[in-house]
């Protein structure tokens, strides 16, 4: 007699094969999905040092600021973002969010939240990249005694290893201030980084303190606004702390990580500041 069918155990163990081809193939299909993103969050961030470089020639070789108080078309008080300043080099705000972390920090919500005496600008809402603090200058007044002035090109010691924005994340309900602009390693234990030269790369999250390596670029004791430099441990320039948490690669744990000014442990990790100067965070002044 002829069989037209399987038993039992023949379709039990042609379903056990796929079971564990898919267990195989599944992590592999999600590692080239996850790489065709790192791929185009590098693209993203190429475009965006593109956008800062065109400034920069703009503006008499003179890098935007990151935030500074202005107006809107309504003649309104609001937030000006290096975001909003970059946007019409760009065209197309969505760049400025990363494929693998969508829909990204809700910037106009994360500066409410931060207690800003006036609300974001509003040409964006999504970010995925966070500004180097210390590159890109900040001017609150005369709404607030804080500034930090504008960086010239001439003053780099080094556009290779000066960062310009990486892959971060803002704490929520928190100071807009430098030790809360963290860096987010999403992409495979590592973070997308762009420089003032204008390329961008892929640093793995403690490699990062070997960008401006302190045998080359040694840090000033004293920062322009007369107060003592600070660098993370072991006077790493851009650091990321190793102990005792280690890698911290989600939103959740980056929300509830200790991260201060100074201290013994001061921020989680710090990616802001210009090598070989004395601004190593955003050295703030007064308006006078």
């Amino acid at each position: 007699m002829n069989r037209k069918g399987f038993t039992l155990i023949e379709l039990l163990v042609v379903i056990a094969i796929i079971a564990i081809l898919a267990a195989i193939l599944f992590p592999v299909f999600a590692q080239a999905r996850e790489s065709a993103r790192q791929t185009q969050c590098t693209n993203n961030q190429k475009q965006i040092a593109t956008s800062v470089l065109m400034y920069v020639q703009d503006y008499d070789e003179t890098f935007p600021m990151s935030a500074y108080f202005g107006r809107n078309n309504a003649g309104q008080l609001a937030l000006v973002a290096i975001y909003d300043v970059l946007a019409p080099y760009i065209k197309n705000v969505d760049i400025f969010v990363c494929p693998s972390y969508r829909p990204g920090i809700d910037w106009p919500q994360r500066v409410q939240a931060a207690g800003s005496p006036a609300p974001a600008l509003g040409t964006f809402r999504y970010v995925g990249y966070i500004p180097n603090l210390g590159l890109f200058a900040e001017n609150f007044c005369p709404v607030a005694q804080k500034r930090t002035p504008v960086t010239k090109l001439a003053a780099l010691e080094s556009a290779v290893n000066t960062i310009m924005l990486f892959d971060g994340y803002l704490k929520n309900q928190a100071a807009l201030e430098y030790f809360n602009f963290l860096g987010y390693a999403r992409h495979k234990e590592g973070l997308v980084i762009n420089f003032a030269d204008g390329h961008a790369k892929w640093w793995r999250w403690n490699a990062v303190k070997n960008i401006a390596p302190r045998e080359q670029f040694p840090t000033p004791a004293t920062a322009y606004n007369g107060q003592a430099t600070r660098v993370g441990a072991n006077g790493f320039y851009y650091n990321w702390r190793e102990t005792p948490e280690g890698l911290l690669a989600s939103e959740a744990q980056l929300q509830a990580v200790q991260s201060t000014p100074s201290g013994a442990n001061g921020p989680y990790n710090d990616l802001h500041g210009v090598p070989g100067t004395g601004v190593t965070d955003s050295e703030d002044q007064t308006c006078q």
